[in-house]
């Protein structure tokens, strides 16, 4: 399969990546590796003196808009979390939001993921929590569609980290779709 390629804004990155604990507001789209397509958006992100660099990623996994998930596993693993802010309203929230249009008990991961963003509690342990979580249920990203062509990856499984490099002088300052089809 043809790796997925995208673009990373980075102050320091040393060794296999993983998921750190982030603050409040820096994880809007979910806990992960945040990726784009456009190149002088990683160099935003960058900030100066940071780098920036090209990343290839296993394609070999679930989307998270794709994803569903028996709603009981979602109500498990967020009651399990101890010191979770905002838990029984996450819980509440999951029984009667994430089953909507299905009909077989399942529900969308996506609902867990937005509901410890918009309640804000994906900060310290559990959004690497959260994104552990994620992987071991075979989802290892989320698609962000943002402004133009740009997209935004969101790596949750960092094993899918196949290889980086720092940009180069011809790097492309747009790269392809990372939704466009695999074979």
């Amino acid at each position: 399969m043809t790796p997925l390629v995208v673009y990373t804004g980075t102050q320091v990155w040393e060794g296999r990546p993983y998921i750190k604990e982030s603050r409040k507001g820096h994880s809007e789209h979910g806990p992960g590796l945040y990726f784009t397509t456009r190149l002088q958006t990683a160099r935003k992100y960058a900030k100066g003196r940071g780098t920036v660099l090209r990343v290839e990623i296993d394609p070999r996994f679930t989307w998270l808009e794709d994803a569903t998930v028996p709603i009981e596993d979602l109500v498990e693993w967020v009651s399990g979390r101890r010191g979770m802010r905002k838990k029984i309203e996450i819980i509440d929230d999951i029984l009667t939001r994430a089953g909507r249009g299905l009909t077989d008990g399942s529900g969308r991961v996506s609902t867990l993921v937005n509901l410890m963003v918009n309640y804000e509690a994906i900060t310290g342990p559990h959004g690497p929590a959260l994104a552990e979580f994620l992987a071991s249920i075979g989802i290892g990203a989320s698609h962000v569609r943002m402004s133009g062509n740009e997209e935004w990856l969101v790596l949750f499984d960092p094993s899918k980290v196949l290889s980086w490099r720092r940009v180069e002088p011809g790097d492309t300052e747009e790269l392809p779709s990372v939704l466009r089809r695999h074979g």
